[in-house]
């Protein structure tokens, strides 16, 4: 147990000495900053969760409550965002006990504060977004923005579900931010089947999916009821 804890405790040093380097090195590029009022539900793709800890540290101004799970990743996550100095809020793996939720909700009444969630995070499947984000959307009436991320130069975990895209130093991250309103779990943002994901943003309004956008959200709806897991 004192071996595991050592090595988390090294690994969390690692992790926060790269993303150092990576702040002094990394070029962001932002598009569509204004979408983000300062005051929204933040979405974002669990592969970019290193990349979102970046950009949380350079948005010192914004207050951002991030949703992290109680395990040895989130703990990860944790130690990270409190050296960036936001908040992280420990959910379990289910929807969310009634307790937290009424906290995260009660938190969103606070119109500059922010609440950010990997919406297909902790373990996928990847790119299907979970009924949560659209739930903290809908009952705090608090628009939702999405987050896409692309990179000039990263290496990309492809024996992961998530396919962890980890920046390289020196490389140019792009985010773009797009808005959506206030979401709804009756009548959900569509999600863009991605044919190249560098240049589609993370959610769709337009150009909504018939056939293949029902298979998806049949697929999520099946989720949620078997294996419903934030």
């Amino acid at each position: 147990m004192k071996d595991r804890t050592i090595r988390k405790n090294i690994w969390c040093r690692l992790a926060y000495g790269y993303l150092k380097i990576l702040e002094k090195t990394v070029r962001i590029e932002w598009q569509q900053p204004e979408q983000f009022s300062g005051h929204n539900v933040v979405g974002f793709w669990h592969e970019d969760s290193m990349a979102m800890n970046l950009i949380l540290k350079a948005s010192k101004n914004a207050a951002v409550s991030v949703l992290v799970t109680p395990d040895e990743q989130g703990d990860y996550i944790r130690y990270l965002l409190k050296k960036c100095g936001k908040e992280a809020v420990g959910i379990g793996y289910g929807f969310c006990n009634a307790g937290t939720l009424k906290e995260i909700l009660k938190s969103l009444k606070d119109t500059k504060r922010s609440v950010a969630i990997a919406m297909d995070g902790p373990f996928g499947p990847r790119h299907i977004p979970k009924k949560l984000t659209y739930f903290l959307s809908e009952k705090s009436q608090t628009e939702l923005v999405g987050i896409t991320i692309s990179y000039s130069k990263e290496i990309s975990l492809a024996g992961r579900w998530d396919h962890c895209h980890i920046p390289l130093p020196f490389s140019k991250i792009t985010v773009r931010i797009d808005g959506y309103g206030v979401a709804s779990c009756q009548h959900p943002p569509q999600i863009r089947l991605y044919q190249d994901e560098r240049k589609c943003s993370i959610m769709s309004m337009d150009r909504l999916l018939t056939q293949q956008g029902t298979v998806i959200e049949g697929i999520s709806s099946g989720l949620v009821g078997q294996r419903q897991r934030i």
